[in-house]
C-alpha cells in the first residue's frame, strides 16, 4: 500500500470519526435541553461542537477564515429576507460579532 493510499484511508477514517463525534454532541445537546442542564453544561457542549466542527472543516480543507466568509454570507441573505425582528436582532449581533474578529 502506497503512502498516498494511507494518507487518504486516515482521512477517511478521520473524517468519519468526526461525523460521529458531531451526532453524538448534537444528541447531548438536545438531551441536555430537556434535561434543563446548567448554562455551564450547555456552554461546554456547545464548545465541544464548535471544535469538531473546526475539526472536520480543516479536515475538508475548509479554513475557519472560508467558513466565517460563508457564514458571513449566510447571515445577510437571510437578514434581507426576513421581516422577523427578534431573529434579525440576533442575527445581526452575529454578524457584528463575526465581522469583528
Amino acid at each position: 500500500m502506497s503512502e498516498h493510499t494511507f494518507d487518504v484511508a486516515t482521512n477517511i477514517r478521520m473524517t468519519e470519526q468526526l461525523q460521529c463525534r458531531m451526532l453524538a454532541l448534537l444528541s447531548d445537546f438536545f438531551t441536555g435541553m430537556h434535561q434543563n442542564v446548567s448554562k455551564s453544561e450547555q456552554a461546554e457542549i456547545l464548545a465541544d461542537m464548535e471544535i469538531a466542527l473546526f475539526l472536520m472543516a480543516k479536515r475538508l480543507g475548509i479554513s475557519k477564515e472560508m467558513l466565517d466568509r460563508k457564514a458571513v454570507s449566510a447571515i445577510k441573505a437571510i437578514l434581507l429576507k426576513t421581516d422577523n425582528s427578534f431573529w434579525k436582532e440576533d442575527l445581526l449581533h452575529v454578524l457584528y460579532a463575526m465581522e469583528k474578529e
